[in-house]
């Protein structure tokens, strides 16, 4: 950074290096801490920013560091599970997480379609990551909701998770986060096979499936332990959408990670402190995956790779993931610190588990699914969300961030949170703010049918002395003072409204919201879409006009013409400059639109069209000449 003169603070900016964000940071040059992105959540040290340079305008820059800090210290703030890596955040791969139990990704069109037309069983089949684990990324490892856990299990497992490092010669197994909201076993071990919590509903689905088809063996293996009339209870238990009855713990048990450990053909091995592996407790074991011929437990001639999950407190009511590092030495526990085989003969975990000549179990395995491909599967199932809920799942992830956060709503479902952006989308109430790009419902929206072909106020506007003319305000008494903009590219009348109506976070004009996600920009708005262009506007951000989007506004040229008698004046808007030349204005075609609007088909409008590219050209440079002043 370039050195500052005495007394003067400089701003900086740099973008995001998610490669899925990109956002613009501003940040002051004394600053030593981590700057939050207010766009995908994570923290960044300054000097892991892209692109970093001093920030030209000053204003600009300290109104977005403002309204950082605002974000960072409101109800908006991004929890654990709404914090987006590469674009996807816990909250939406939860949502998804039900299709991917029917659907696939075709191959060769990247869509989605059901597992059964791609010819595999109805209920995808977790079996087939046996052998692949997730492995996370050392710049990732203090990511909130993605690396490290921080509900206290590092504390509560610095024993156990000590005596493994000893072994390894430094630091291997890292206990990862996983959501608590009553599905963290299968968080857990979604988030210790692919990274995600994309598979909790496919694994909860083959759980239920297996312990229902298996019934006779469980109750066969455990008749010691459980009763016959317990299984029908541990079954549901199992089931995706089950709910316990009022003040009943919502989890599950032991034997559904014994459970698990037969869906996915390998052991998991489950760690407590090294207090709790030490007493008679039933707080740790290995689950192995015994009614599974050894046989099928193996990929490419090798026994599957034991997953390891753990308890993160003395509470034990939550599950959290331990994974290795990627590009770090695979680790392993040794088998001394290994607890008990659970519910089965210990002499049985030599033949699921593989050991080292030194007595080492290497956890996970080194095969993880490549980002790309669960990149694509991902969008695959967001187009299919879109087409089943007529949302997306992101949108659906801003409602739940800046509506019911901030509202404190406890015990809100997903379908409820997917029911709620339906109903606001339907009464176009959603609006995003074009500053900090916070959702805010708005109630006092008039009907659509009003202001869309052959509605009241549609009808009248198009009834009027001007007609139906683009970006032109209208007022209607039943809209109480309000100004109504006709959108040409909408087709429709759109509500622009007053202060009253900004965002509530950082004070922002706010736009209207479509069921994709995208604002329903008015001409002259500043996009979300950054602006490399040297040229462009000072603000770094292009701007939305008829549709395209600018790095620069336009000039606006005021056109006096008199011809045959005939008197007009015109406003025309001149684009230059621009990064993408098509975007430029063409001053014949500008000229020749003008004419045919005021002066269609006369005989000789050839010499007006000059005479008005002679006065646009005569406006243009003398704006250019002030501009340089």
């Amino acid at each position: 950074m370039a050195e500052e003169q005495e007394g003067q603070v400089k701003m900086f900016c740099g973008a995001c290096p998610d490669s899925h964000c990109g956002n613009l940071l501003y940040f002051m040059s004394h600053v030593n801490s981590e700057v939050e992105c207010s766009d995908c959540g994570q923290k960044h040290n300054p000097n892991s920013l892209l692109n970093v340079k001093e920030s030209t305008d000053s204003n600009l820059a300290v109104g977005n560091l403002l309204k950082s800090i605002l974000l960072s210290n409101t109800a908006a703030k991004k929890g654990s599970e709404l914090v987006k890596v590469r674009g996807l955040s816990n909250f939406h791969c939860k949502i998804i997480s039900p299709l991917l139990t029917s659907y696939g990704m075709d191959k060769k069109t990247g869509k989605a379609k059901l597992l059964s037309e791609l010819g595999q069983a109805e209920v995808f089949n977790c079996a087939v990551f046996g052998n692949r684990a997730f492995l996370i990324e050392k710049e990732h490892l203090d990511t909130p909701g993605y690396g490290r856990d921080d509900t206290g299990s590092l504390g509560y497992l610095n024993d156990t998770l000590g005596m493994i490092e000893k072994a390894n010669g430094g630091d291997c197994l890292v206990p990862l986060h996983s959501d608590g909201d009553g599905h963290c076993l299968v968080h857990a071990i979604s988030r210790a096979v692919v990274g995600r919590e994309l598979l909790w509903h496919s694994l909860r689905q083959n759980l239920r499936d297996h312990l229902q088809q298996e019934n006779v063996k469980y109750q066969e293996l455990f008749r010691d332990f459980l009763d016959t009339n317990e299984w029908d209870e541990i079954i549901n238990e199992a089931d995706p959408n089950y709910h316990p009855p009022t003040n009943e713990p919502f989890g599950l048990r032991n034997i559904h990670v014994f459970g698990l450990a037969n869906v996915l053909h390998r052991p998991i091995i489950l760690l407590d402190s090294l207090e709790g592996m030490q007493s008679s407790g039933d707080y740790s074991g290995i689950f192995l995956p015994v009614l599974v011929p050894p046989e099928e437990c193996k990929s490419q001639g090798s026994l599957n790779k034991p997953l390891a999950i753990a308890w993160s407190s003395l509470a034990r009511n939550h599950y959290v993931p331990l994974v290795g590092i990627r590009d770090s030495t695979p680790p392993k526990i040794p088998r001394s610190l290994l607890p008990k085989a659970w519910g089965v003969p210990n002499e049985l975990v030599s033949t699921y588990i593989e050991f080292d000549e030194n007595g080492g179990c290497e956890i996970g395995g080194s095969r993880s699914l490549q980002d790309g491909y669960v990149q694509r599967l991902v969008s695959a199932m967001n187009e299919l969300f879109f087409e089943k809920h007529e949302v997306s799942p992101e949108l659906v992830a801003d409602v739940n961030q800046f509506v019911f956060k901030p509202s404190n709503a406890v015990g809100i479902s997903i379908p409820e949170i997917i029911e709620f952006t339906q109903n606001a989308v339907e009464s176009e109430s959603l609006f995003r703010c074009l500053s900090c790009q916070a959702l805010k419902e708005v109630k006092d929206i008039w009907p659509r049918s009003w202001r869309e072909p052959g509605g009241r106020w549609y009808t009248r506007a198009q009834e009027s002395n001007e007609g139906l003319i683009a970006n032109a305000v209208y007022m209607f008494t039943e809209a109480q003072g309000v100004h109504i903009m006709y959108q040409p590219k909408f087709n429709m009348l759109m509500p622009v409204f007053s202060e009253d109506h900004d965002c509530y976070l950082c004070k922002g004009v706010t736009r209207q919201v479509s069921a994709d996600g995208s604002v329903r920009y008015m001409n002259g708005d500043r996009t979300s879409t950054q602006s490399n262009n040297s040229k462009g506007c000072t603000c770094g951000f292009k701007h939305f006009w008829d549709g395209n989007e600018y790095d620069n506004v336009p000039k606006v040229i005021d056109v006096s013409l008199e011809w045959n008698g005939k008197k007009i004046e015109e406003q025309v808007f001149w684009f230059d400059n621009e990064s993408d030349p098509s975007l430029n204005s063409n001053v014949y075609e500008m000229a020749t639109s003008v004419v045919q609007k005021h002066f269609p088909g006369e005989f000789g409008s050839e010499t007006v069209v000059r005479r008005v590219v002679d006065k646009i050209l005569r406006e243009t440079e003398l704006k250019k000449n002030e501009e340089g002043m």
